[in-house]
This record gives structure tokens, sequence and C-alpha cells, in this order.
């Protein structure tokens, strides 16, 4: 009879060990779901390092024609995001606040930069077509200065937070 009365125990213990495997690797294929899309934005964060001097050279070509008095097209590769644009929703949740702030001027930085580089060449046309600015070259000069320098706030938030020590771009 013990037999029998300790039967339905070792069934629920199966059980309870049996939920306790198939919660626990979920888990933990959660949490290294977390681990790899940090990684992933950490891994791009050191490609776009690697070609903001691209980025640089192009602005700086850019602002010689411009100081000439000639227009260098500016299209160029955008920037690597990717990854970061994938994986935001589900990795915002596990960031502090103070790294989600500098990702986020981070790449928010990069898309209005391609952007721009990407559309100067025909809002350059129809500023000098429509003759809305009296001196079309200058303007578009301190553009490109802008971007330049926008490239220095990406680079410097994206050092600090490959670093481990993010920058807060909403300190008071």
């Amino acid at each position: 009879m013990s037999s029998a009365s300790s039967s339905p125990w070792i069934a629920l213990v199966g059980v309870a060990f049996g939920i306790l495997l198939g919660e626990g690797s979920r888990y933990l294929r959660y949490r290294v779901d977390i681990w790899r899309n940090k990684r992933l934005v950490r891994t791009e964060l050191q490609s776009i390092l690697a070609q903001l001097p691209q980025k640089r050279d192009i602005l700086n070509q850019a602002i010689g024609h411009i100081k000439q008095k000639r227009f260098l097209p500016m299209i160029s590769v955008n920037t690597v995001t990717l990854g970061y644009y994938s994986v935001q929703e589900s990795l915002y949740p596990h960031l502090k606040p103070i790294e989600r702030n500098c990702l986020h001027i981070i790449f928010e930085r990069l898309r209005v930069a391609d952007e721009q580089m990407d559309g100067m060449e025909k809002a350059f046309m129809r500023a000098v077509k429509d003759k809305v600015l009296a001196d079309p070259w200058s303007v578009f000069a301190g553009r490109c200065e802008e971007l330049l320098a926008s490239y220095d706030v990406v680079a410097e938030l994206a050092t600090s937070y490959l670093a481990g020590k993010p920058i807060d771009v909403f300190a008071k």
C-alpha cells in the first residue's frame, strides 16, 4: 500500500520538475535574447564609429567644393542602424534610462544626418532655382558644418556608451 500512496507524489514531483525545466529554459532563452540584442547594439555602434570618418570626409569635400562655388552631391551609404531599430522595442525595458536616452540621440542624429545628406543636392538646387536664399553657398556650407558637429556628438556618445559610461544627454 505504501507504493500505491507514494505513486501520486512521484507523479506530482515529476510534473513539477517538468514545468520547472520548461520555464527555466524559456527564461534562459529570454535572458540570452536580451544579451544578444545588447551585443548587437554594441557591435552596431562599433560599426558606426568605423563609418564616421567616411561621412566626415564626404562633408569636408562638399564644404571644399561649396567654397569654390561648386556643389558635390553627398549621397552615400546610409549609416548602419538596422539592428538597433529591429531590437529597439524589445531591448528598451532592459536598459537604464540614461542608456535609452543616449542610444536614442545617437541613432536619431544618424537618421537625420543621412536624410540631410541624401536630400542636400535637391534642396540646394531648389534654393538656387527659386532664389529663396541670398547666398545659398554659405547656407549649405553651414549645414554641412552642422552635420560635422553632429557626427562629433554621435562619436562622443557612442564611445561613452561602449565604455559602459553613457553620457546623460538630458542632464540639467
